[in-house]
């Protein structure tokens, strides 16, 4: 314990002093670059696997519907076919 309340004693000495040197920033900013350059493209791909889904699940939608309106329509001609087979028997 003592050694975490000396550490935290430090780094609170060294933001009340306003004291943080450039090496420290460089450091900060080096590794914000780098956890951004790690994270972009996996960002940027999930991304586009998400846009790339939706798409698929657009066309999918419009293909049960339309497979759901083909069998609609043969159904209908089917029935049109047999009323003009009744009406040509009668003939």
């Amino acid at each position: 314990m003592e050694e975490k309340e000396l550490l935290l004693d430090e780094v609170s000495e060294h933001i009340q002093t306003g004291s943080i040197s450039a090496v420290i920033v460089k450091n900060l900013v080096i590794a914000i670059a780098f956890a951004f350059a790690l994270l972009f493209p996996k960002i940027y791909i999930s991304s586009h696997i998400y846009l790339a889904s939706v798409q698929i699940n657009k066309k999918l939608n419009e293909f049960y519907s339309l497979k759901a309106e083909n069998s609609i329509l043969l159904s209908k001609i089917e029935k049109m076919k047999f009323k003009n087979r009744l009406n040509m028997d009668r003939f």
